[in-house]
């Protein structure tokens, strides 16, 4: 037994530890590393929670460890996305006396198929144990495999949106990034060629290049394939899912022939629709894989909502098709009345006929159950859905205002978190002072709660931050909340977002310019003028990974404080 216990700063703060036996069989191994089990452990309480620890072999390349450390820092809870836990690097020596880092990378462990296994009809994980919902999933997608299709693209959707709202592309979504797990969930997994987009012009230079093709062959939209970073956005994954669709609904890829060939035909050739049958998802297969991007669904909430129209719709047919069967029925029983009543009045003349008509409780009792289903109230996702595809009108401001009132009507019955982030978001960022105070202390409240949510953190420290030359945000918002600037607070807030989000280079502006403000009003912490120095470094290095009207603005900004610094001998 040889017990590795892991710890970083993140995790000294929040009093949790995490720790693998690196003698036993390693889950599994890749290009990057080993994948022990293990446990994240609070060190207050001794609570266990099992994860999955990624130990990066030695001497793997700068450009991997970064990626890895950023797919650690996609931190999203929600039941159809794989957890990350977070990243830790290590400093010792080995016998010699040299100094060694090693890096390892923390995550929920599941347990389960691939959606990839699934297809092939695997149900049982490598040790050879059954996964009874893969085997539930696998018996319908053989006996109803549309219903299959629908239910599976559901939560695919569901995780993928999160991970969008989050500002996110996958940019690798494939059956072998999708996990039927033994809790029955259906996990997206494997984040490490995600892609923060702040917009369209972003560009990550220092982790995919320019004419560098990153995915799957066989799902690679047309800008993938031609490595435009610039171009990749959120229809680059419903591009991806359209193929999978494709490849759910006939069981196998659109495209065959060697590599260069299936990409140019990504590039080139439509996909054959006619082995698709149904024909409402041949139209989703088609909208989403569409060559111009601006064709392709915007987002995945009108995906989705064409996904749930394929249920609706099959259960409004079967009802009907009952209905059609009920009346039919009905018809031949009154004809047969009928009949009865003539052969009896003409056989019995003279005697009174009584004629029992069809209760018509006996017909209600017949609907069908599908009908239930039909009016059922929405799910929240359902309204979430909508309300984004409303706001997404910016033309129109009544389908905004229609738009903010599902949200409003979800953050007040429910719990859900993307509902609350957005509805907070909107209000902060209007004209009306009520909504604004709203909005910012629903925002605070998040923060406080969820020690994770770095967006939250960050408008909590822009809306306390103090106002320059080059961005006014902060003071409007203080003017409309009746607060003023509590640039310490600000900084609190601001320091955690920075810690949670590597990529986030405007929690490292504001926090620097908070404490240029400090130096001049001299409220100057003692360390302050290396804390300076940090931040400038720090946010140098992150607007790096940007190319983008907003992070120029940013730059400009502190090209200006840059100016000062020399003067104070900080810099040269």
């Amino acid at each position: 037994m040889n017990i590795i216990r892991l710890q970083g700063n993140i995790e000294k703060k929040n009093g949790i530890y995490y720790e693998y036996d690196s003698d036993l069989k390693p889950l599994g191994e890749g290009g990057m590393g080993q994948v022990y089990k293990g446990y994240k452990i609070v060190e207050r309480t001794g609570e266990k929670t099992p994860v999955a620890i990624k130990a990066a072999y030695d001497g793997i390349p700068e450009k991997i460890v970064e990626r890895a450390r950023r797919e650690a820092s996609i931190q999203l809870d929600h039941e159809n996305l794989v957890r990350m836990y977070g990243f830790v690097e290590t400093v010792g020596f080995d016998a010699a006396g040299n100094k060694k880092v090693r890096y390892y990378m923390i995550m929920e462990l599941l347990i389960g198929v691939t959606l990839e296994d699934l297809m092939f009809g695997v149900v049982t994980d490598q040790y050879g144990n059954q996964i009874p919902f893969a085997s539930e999933l696998y018996n319908q997608y053989q006996q109803d495999r549309n219903s299959a299709v629908v239910r599976i693209m559901k939560a695919i959707l569901s995780g993928l949106m999160a991970l969008h709202d989050k500002g996110y592309i996958h940019r690798d979504v494939d059956p072998s990034n999708v996990m039927i797990t033994t809790d029955e969930k259906i996990k997206l997994i494997d984040f490490g060629i995600c892609k923060k987009v702040v917009s369209l012009e972003s560009k990550d230079r220092s982790l995919t290049s320019s004419g560098e093709f990153i995915g799957k062959v066989n799902y690679a939209a047309p800008e993938l394939v031609l490595g435009d970073v610039r171009s990749q956005d959120y229809t680059t994954d419903i591009y991806s899912l359209g193929i999978l669709l494709y490849q759910l609904c006939t069981g196998h890829l659109p495209f065959k022939g060697t590599d260069q060939e299936i990409l140019a035909s990504n590039l080139h050739k439509a996909l054959p629709l006619s082995d698709v049958k149904e024909l409402a998802l041949k139209k989703i297969i088609r909208k989403a894989t569409e060559k111009s991007q601006s064709k392709r669904y915007a987002t995945i909430s009108e995906m989705r909502v064409d996904i749930e129209k394929v249920v609706s719709n099959r259960n409004n047919n079967i009802l009907q098709n009952k209905k059609i069967r009920m009346m039919a029925a009905g018809v031949i029983f009154a004809v047969v009345i009928v009949i009865s009543v003539i052969s009896l009045s003409k056989d019995n003349s003279e005697e009174e006929v009584i004629v029992t008509q069809p209760v018509e409780e006996e017909i209600v009792d017949t609907v069908p159950e599908p009908f239930i289903e039909v009016i059922k109230q929405p799910t929240i996702q359902e309204v979430y859905s909508e309300a984004m595809i409303l706001l997404s009108y910016d033309d129109s401001i009544n389908m905004q205002e229609r738009g903010k009132e599902k949200l409003r009507i979800l953050v007040e019955d429910s719990l859900f978190v993307p509902a609350k982030m957005t509805y907070f978001l909107l209000l902060l960022n209007s004209d009306d002072s009520s909504e604004v105070r709203k909005g910012y202390y629903g925002l605070e409240k998040i923060a406080q709660e969820d020690t994770l949510n770095s967006q939250a953190m960050y408008e909590c420290g822009l809306t306390l931050s103090k106002s320059n030359m080059f961005f006014d945000e902060p003071s409007i918002r203080q003017s409309l909340i009746k607060i003023e600037p509590d640039i310490h607070k600000a900084n609190e807030w601001l320091y955690k977002s920075i810690e949670l989000d590597t990529f986030d280079y405007k929690s490292v502006y504001w926090a620097f310019n908070n404490l240029m403000e400090m130096k001049l009003s001299n409220s100057f912490p003692s360390n302050g003028d290396k804390q300076i120095i940090e931040l400038y470094d720090m946010f140098n290095h992150r607007i790096d990974y940007y190319e983008d009207s907003i992070s120029g603005i940013y730059e400009m900004a502190i090209m200006k404080d840059a100016e000062t610094l020399k003067i104070w001998g900080l810099i040269k």
